[in-house]
């Protein structure tokens, strides 16, 4: 079944794998909690592709939280049907 996040994203799953999609996200959500507590730490730098050497933005943190808090809440939703 194909569902329609908020954001205009599709996602192609079945229902009974709904829970899994969603602590999925609700742990994509944490690792961007963490890292957002990790951004005051002088030490802390972006590991993405092993190249970076200096700190993901404040912004670019945020948005990506409110995307997960955002997907979480579509997919509760979902599951609720």
């Amino acid at each position: 079944m194909i569902y329609k996040y908020s954001d205009g994203e599709t996602v192609d799953i079945l229902p009974e794998k709904l829970p899994d999609l969603l602590r999925q996200n609700e742990l994509y959500l944490q690792n961007y909690l963490d890292v957002a507590d990790d951004l005051d730490d002088p030490s802390y730098i972006a590991r993405g592709n092993g190249f970076c050497d200096t700190k993901y933005s404040e912004d670019f943190i945020e948005s990506q939280a409110e995307k997960y808090r955002k997907r979480i809440e579509d997919i509760r939703h979902w599951m609720e049907k």
